[in-house]
C-alpha cells in the first residue's frame, strides 16, 4: 500500500473516531450542565433541559453518520440512543445527588429542632419535609426543608443535620452526605455513555481474505 493511500485509510478512519469524541464531550457537558441547573436554580427547569437530551443526541448520531461508522450499530441506531438516554438519565438524578453532597461535605453539622412535617411529591415518590430551626442560630436552617423518606421524626425531635450555610441546597442526614455511591453511580454512567459512543465508531472488519 503506498503512502498515500495508507494516509487517506489513516484519515478515513480517524473521521468516525473525532466524531465519537465530540459526542463525548456533547453529551458530558448536557448532563453536567442539567445537573447544575438542578443543583443550583431549579429541578423543574433542570427537567425541561433535560428532555432536549435525547433529541439533541439522535440528530448528533444522525448527522455524524458515516460508511465508515459501525453498522450495527447504525441499524438500531434509535434504539442505542434511547438506551443512551436512560442512561444519561441515571447519570443526570445520581449526578444532583452527589453534587449536593459535595455542597453539604463542606458545610458544617448542626443541631435543628423539627418544627413541622409536611408531605411531598417528587420524582423519587411521595415523601415527607421537615422544617428546622438551628439550636445554633436560633432560626430556620437554610437551604429548605429536610426531605427524608425514613426515618419519620416528629414536631419538637431535636436531630442532627448537615448543611450548607449558603442555603444553596438543603440540609441532610449526615449518614447521606457521606455515602460515595451516587458519585460512583454518575461517573459510571458517564463512562458507559461514552464506551458506547466510541464503540459505535468502529470499523467495520475487512472481509477480504
Amino acid at each position: 500500500m503506498s503512502t498515500a493511500a495508507s494516509e487517506q485509510v489513516t484519515r478515513s478512519g480517524m473521521r468516525p473516531l473525532g466524531g465519537a469524541l465530540a459526542l463525548v464531550a456533547l453529551s458530558t457537558a448536557l448532563i453536567t450542565g442539567t445537573t447544575a441547573l438542578d443543583v443550583y436554580v431549579n429541578p423543574f427547569l433542570a427537567s425541561i433541559v433535560g428532555l432536549c437530551y435525547p433529541v439533541i443526541m439522535l440528530l448528533a448520531l444522525v448527522v455524524r453518520r458515516d460508511a465508515d461508522c459501525h453498522p450495527a450499530f447504525q441499524k438500531r441506531l434509535f434504539g442505542w440512543g434511547t438506551g443512551i438516554s436512560g442512561i444519561a438519565l441515571v447519570a443526570y438524578l445520581s449526578g444532583s445527588t452527589a453534587w449536593t453532597n459535595l455542597i453539604l461535605e463542606s458545610g458544617r453539622t448542626v443541631q435543628a429542632v423539627v418544627l413541622n412535617e409536611k408531605t411531598t411529591d417528587s420524582l423519587h415518590g411521595t415523601g415527607r419535609a421537615y422544617t428546622l430551626a438551628s439550636t445554633e442560630l436560633a432560626d430556620e436552617v437554610p437551604g429548605g426543608p429536610l426531605e427524608q423518606n425514613s426515618p419519620r421524626f416528629r414536631p419538637g425531635d431535636v436531630i442532627t443535620v448537615r448543611m450548607d450555610p449558603a442555603g444553596r441546597v438543603a440540609p441532610k442526614l449526615p449518614g447521606e452526605v457521606g455515602s460515595s455511591a451516587y458519585l460512583v453511580a454518575s461517573l459510571g454512567c458517564n463512562a458507559a455513555i461514552a464506551g458506547i459512543l466510541l464503540w459505535s465508531a468502529r470499523r467495520p472488519r475487512s472481509t477480504e481474505g
